[in-house]
């Protein structure tokens, strides 16, 4: 589900889009890694049970639920998560509480904008089911050069701790391989959300 729009999107520098450095659904920042615990909350009120997967292509453990609502991955990086000595430890976890204080990347997409429950907020943006290609024009300018209201519009998600420097190089860093904010539009209206972290390959 998630990233199979991103992926069929030209390669473009991010130097052409706005971008953000704090998303927060729920009051959880997903910019930088978070705790499993934490992720929870994300996917529903209930435990959801997680389906684990190991990415060859990345080198990372990935762990996915859905609900009728929306799809998250949870995608493990070894270096946040020193702590842990062996890939193993992951294979027979299958809930955000057996996982516990592992940090994850979080990817989310609302595949209908009519579905989107969560609080998402930008500063004092808000996405909300409302929300217009009108908004996006004036809430991101520049990025809204490059969208159309029956299109795909990006905004740049970059990790508050690494910003500044991938800010110096902007032309060294292309969608879709850093994270960012897919704002689906079908006439002038949003119909889907997502929250990307980024492809490595």
């Amino acid at each position: 589900m998630i990233g199979s729009t991103i992926c069929t999107t030209i390669s473009a520098s991010i130097a052409d889009y706005n971008y953000v450095t704090s998303i927060q659904v729920n009051g959880i920042d997903l910019a930088s890694p978070v705790a499993a615990a934490k992720a929870n909350v994300l996917i529903g009120k209930n435990p959801v049970k997680l389906k684990y997967e190991y990415s060859d292509c990345t080198g990372n453990t990935e762990f996915h639920a859905s609900t009728q609502a929306k799809f998250l991955r949870f995608e493990v990086y070894a270096e946040d998560n020193p702590q842990i000595k062996n890939d193993s430890f992951y294979k027979n976890k299958n809930s955000f509480t057996q996982l516990g204080q592992t940090k994850g990347n979080v990817w989310l997409e609302w595949s209908n904008s009519y579905q989107i429950h969560d609080k998402i907020q930008m500063g004092q943006m808000s996405i909300t089911p409302q929300y217009t290609f009108q908004q996006f024009q004036k809430d991101f300018p520049k990025s809204a050069k490059l969208a159309h209201p029956n299109e795909t519009a990006y905004v740049i998600l970059l990790p508050p701790q690494t910003a500044k420097s991938i800010l110096k190089e902007p032309l060294n860093y292309d969608l879709p391989y850093i994270g960012n904010l897919a704002f689906n539009f079908k006439n002038g209206k949003l119909s889907a959300f997502s929250i990307n972290q980024g492809i490595a390959c």
